[in-house]
């Protein structure tokens, strides 16, 4: 169902309150907007690897 996090993001961001009442379809849209705010996206992942490898080839 709906982690602590997304729980937190639906308190700092009220206006899904009132999106997801009238419209539960829009979930999937708001869950989204998480992952892309919180940088939890694929997108993001590679990125930090990248960093990280990128970090250990300067210690090394």
């Amino acid at each position: 169902m709906i982690n602590d996090e997304i729980r937190m993001y639906l308190r700092l961001h009220p206006k899904w309150y009132l999106i997801l009442s009238r419209y539960p379809q829009e979930f999937p849209t708001m869950i989204e907007q998480y992952k892309v705010e919180n940088k939890l996206t694929f997108a993001d992942r590679i990125e930090k690897v990248g960093t990280m490898l990128q970090m250990i080839e300067m210690l090394l």
